[in-house]
């Protein structure tokens, strides 16, 4: 792994433990159109747990995103 910045890092840490473990469902769009991600779900315990997560150009969601997907 490359190293991190500590942004990074913080990111890292919260959105891990949030999505492992969850299956990616379906496509997600906003109410505009304009922003778009993914809806993942799964089980926590007892819990049915989801999340939907959109793809954002920055923290603050000034725009959509960009996602490049490659092989592991």
């Amino acid at each position: 792994m490359s190293k991190q910045s500590t942004f990074v890092k913080a990111c890292l840490d919260r959105l891990v433990p949030e999505l492992v473990g969850l299956t990616i469902t379906g496509g997600a769009v906003d109410e505009s159109g304009e922003f778009w991600g993914f809806v993942a779900e799964g089980k926590r315990g007892q819990k049915t747990v989801k999340k939907v997560v959109f793809v954002n150009c920055d923290p603050e969601g000034n725009g959509p995103g960009f996602l490049e997907v490659e092989e592991g």
